[in-house]
């Protein structure tokens, strides 16, 4: 392999990198045959530099970057399939909830998302007082210490880090839905993980989509890490 075309292999490798979906096929392609040519017209070095960095080159295919954010009861869907896990422990605490109330007469309480907490000895840690022993919490048992915080973990890490290597989850897959950056690009892992973790808060979560009750379709995190939910194009549709 030329030099030349190992310059135009790794710069078309790296641009693609900040891309998902049709967009980073195309740019590999497009890039590619583009940069054979400057390189058989001996202008190589001329064509790099009107592209600029590779993350610049690949913002000129990013297709979603003028997409307006995508309809909210359209992204509620979305995100009741992906956090099923977590529908499924707040459902089972629930019951849980309620067989203890009809067999005891105690009373309890639920949230969801389900407040977290961190227990280590007689130390408690909990954003609630029903996490370290109040109400129904005291014996949820595995319901709680264990599927809540494995729950939170695929909801704020497993899909954050989807996002970032795919674009998408399973809920947005569904509902033809993808998260880019501002400029249509494909977001960092650390942004996947940071615009989730509002699920830490519990019931308090639903702030974080505050913004909608005066019409905006992106949440605080969202706009906290510069990133946006839009209408992905289905496979060969182009914008």
């Amino acid at each position: 392999m030329s030099d030349e075309q190992q310059i135009i292999d790794d710069y078309v490798e790296r641009a693609a990198r900040h891309l998902t979906g049709p967009a980073r096929e195309r740019a590999k392609e497009e890039l590619g045959e583009h940069l054979s040519d400057a390189a058989e017209a001996g202008e190589l070095a001329e064509a790099l530099s009107r592209l600029g960095t590779p993350e610049e080159a690949a913002a000129a295919f990013a297709e979603l970057s003028p997409a307006p954010p995508a309809r909210v009861d359209v992204r509620f869907v979305a995100v009741l399939i992906d956090n099923l896990p977590l529908v499924g422990v707040t459902i089972a605490l629930l019951v849980q909830g309620i067989a203890r109330t009809a067999g005891q007469g105690a009373g309890f309480s639920l949230a969801f998302p389900p407040f977290l907490y961190v227990k280590v000895g007689d130390v408690c840690v909990s954003l609630s007082p029903q996490g370290c022993g109040i109400g129904a919490y005291d014996a949820a048992g595995l319901i709680y210490t264990l599927g809540v915080p494995l729950a939170l973990t695929w909801s704020i890490v497993g899909l954050g880090l989807l996002e970032a290597w795919t674009g998408t989850t399973p809920g947005k897959r569904a509902m033809r839905l993808r998260v880019v950056t501002e400029s249509g690009l494909r977001i960092h892992p650390v942004a996947g993980v940071a615009r989730r973790l509002s699920l830490l808060l519990g019931p308090f979560a639903w702030l974080d989509w505050a913004p909608v009750v005066w019409g905006d379709r992106r949440r605080v995190l969202d706009r906290l890490v510069e990133t946006k939910v839009v209408a992905a194009a289905p496979a060969g549709e182009t914008r």
